[in-house]
């Protein structure tokens, strides 16, 4: 993605730089980005007035006072650091929380049948991944949020009946066989399998 021809030449460089380090399957709003590369600018500027000029300066009355180039760069910091990952290189997106995955959680904590089980940390995990690509797709917008509905969201919802986190599948056919008919539970198949 070509950065703007109204840009100045040195938000050309920023926008060229950030764009090369993103993984190429993310959507970029480009007026989003215009503002981003602004803000990383400003906060360039500054830092390189306070490399030249110190921490302190000389005021017009002769005091020595903190550089406002200092305040510039917490400001600058801060801003950017509001746009959470939305630039960020694919090498170091974090995980931001929302609904889907902190419910994930909820529901994995109140689950009696996979606690201090290791044998299940791997399947938790991947179902919490799920449910965090689930929380992203909403965030991309209606799209990508239509694409989870066709894979990511069935998957997931595979994936929690298998741990047996839902209210339909609760493990209670786990913890003891049902009487008469013989069966077990899906964690109690599951564990049997482990064990043999």
């Amino acid at each position: 993605m070509e950065p703007p021809e109204h840009l100045r030449e040195d938000l050309r460089r920023v926008w060229t730089q950030i764009v090369d380090q993103m993984p190429t399957t993310r959507r970029i709003n480009p007026i989003r980005l215009e503002a981003y590369c602004e803000q990383v600018q400003i906060l360039r500027d500054a830092s390189y007035k306070v490399i030249e000029e110190g921490l302190t300066i000389q005021d017009a009355t002769g005091r020595t006072v903190r550089n406002p180039a200092t305040d510039i760069i917490q400001g600058m910091q801060k801003a950017l650091s509001a746009w959470g990952d939305e630039f960020a290189p694919a090498s170091v997106i974090r995980r931001r929380r929302g609904p889907m995955y902190d419910a994930t959680r909820k529901s994995v904590a109140a689950a009696d049948h996979l606690k201090d089980k290791d044998e299940f940390s791997g399947p938790v995990e991947a179902v919490c991944t799920l449910a965090w690509l689930i929380d992203e797709a909403q965030r991309a917008g209606i799209e990508e949020l239509q694409k989870a509905a066709f894979g990511t969201i069935p998957t997931y919802l595979k994936a929690c009946a298998a741990l047996q986190i839902t209210p339909a599948d609760r493990p209670d056919v786990a913890k003891k066989p049902t009487s008469g008919s013989g069966r077990k539970g899906k964690l109690a198949a599951l564990q049997g399998g482990i064990a043999s």
